[in-house]
């Protein structure tokens, strides 16, 4: 086996045992805080809060560093070893606040991981090619996930979930240290200044403002959407179940999505929160969990045109020098925009005992985001 399959194969397990992991504590944690510990609506969402908080500076810190020294193996090893760790630590204190200690560790792990992990495959095997085949596998560990978790919680406990995805980590951070050490050196050491930012063109801000406003849409429904699926006669199956047609679906159309976005990024993005509008209308008027399920297979299209489109249209349209630094301020924003809305859900939610108030406003939130890049995809046609 060659050192670039080697590597390549060490990123897949990287992001997959990531998104698992994302996917336990993004599912289940809150049903944990809140029927086993007891927190409330806001102390739950905040367990969002923190994780985006402390997952925005390390976005931006983790790209500006692998582009000014390199070290992405290093960067890599350092980070799923501290998520491995804060998950086989998870169960010891059942307290809320100490689990918000564990979300701040949980967010600076993955904020270097996920946009590395982009940049290195791009790198590896293509833009599409390569941001589509190693989200595919993100996309396959969250779905696993949502099927294992769903399982696990209904016949044993939460508890398991935590220790089956540190084991699941740190089996991917082995995979990884047995890489030479010069593994992954395409990438970085570009010597670059905070100067350089000022390349980032105004049609990559369009991306960055409307993903944040289509996050702050989503952070705040995703960050209490299994108490939301409790309220309409759901169950830790159904929770699981929900999720996996969501990211079954991403792992169906990942890599072809990512080849489909060479050249057309910014459509595909367009077409992507418009979905993510027709879903989030869909939870709405919702009054079983029958009625949602469809509904998950157009959420999986529309997160895969967004994520795809937006990093591929990044990687296409940054210098190379600031490309990692480019998809860090992308995950910074991801970040920011999940702080904002898990938030604000919480403290709405426990004013008014009621999910879909900020269901409603995420609608609106969406599609402003919706606007803004159809009227600059207008203007800019109308200018060429």
């Amino acid at each position: 086996m060659s050192l670039r399959q080697r590597e390549v194969i060490a990123l897949l397990f990287a992001l997959y045992g990531t998104w698992f992991s994302i996917g336990i504590y993004g599912l289940f944690l809150q049903l944990y805080a809140f029927y086993v510990i007891g927190a409330t609506n806001l102390l739950v969402s905040l367990l969002a809060t923190v994780y985006f908080a402390s997952n925005a500076p390390a976005s931006i810190i983790g790209g500006y560093l692998i582009d000014k020294y390199g070290k992405a193996k290093l960067l890599l090893l350092l980070s799923l070893a501290l998520l491995a760790v804060s998950n086989f630590i998870t169960p010891l204190i059942k307290d809320g606040y100490y689990l918000l200690f564990i979300r701040v560790l949980q967010g600076c792990s993955t904020a270097i991981i996920i946009p590395l992990v982009n940049l290195v495959g791009a790198r590896l095997m293509g833009t599409g090619r390569g941001v589509g085949t190693v989200n595919m596998f993100g996309a396959l560990g969250f779905a696993t996930a949502g099927i294992i978790g769903g399982f696990l919680a209904d016949y044993i406990s939460y508890i398991p979930l935590f220790y089956m995805s540190g084991l699941i980590v740190a089996l991917g951070f082995l995979n990884m240290v047995f890489l030479p050490k010069d593994a992954y050196n395409s990438v970085g050491a570009e010597r670059i200044r905070i100067s350089y930012l000022k390349r980032i063109s105004i049609s990559i801000w369009i991306i960055y403002i409307a993903f944040f406003l289509r996050y702050v849409a989503a952070g705040g429904i995703w960050s209490l959407f299994s108490l939301f699926v409790f309220t309409i006669g759901g169950n830790n199956f159904y929770v699981g179940i929900l999720q996996a047609i969501n990211t079954i679906t991403q792992v169906l159309i990942f890599r072809k999505v990512g080849e489909l976005s060479e050249g057309r990024g910014l459509q595909v993005f367009k077409i992507g929160i418009l979905l993510s509008v027709i879903v989030f209308i869909s939870y709405y008027f919702s009054t079983n969990v029958i009625q949602i399920l469809p509904f998950q297979v157009i959420l999986g299209v529309s997160w895969v045109a967004i994520y795809a489109g937006a990093n591929v249209y990044i990687i296409e349209n940054t210098p190379k020098e600031i490309q990692g630094t480019a998809l860090g301020l992308l995950n910074m924003v991801n970040a920011l925009s999940w702080i904002i809305g898990s938030a604000v859900n919480g403290y709405l939610s426990d004013i008014y005992y009621d999910y879909r108030v900020y269901i409603l406003l995420g609608i609106i939130i969406s599609f402003l985001g919706y606007l803004l890049v159809e009227v600059y995809y207008h203007i800019r046609r109308e200018s060429i």
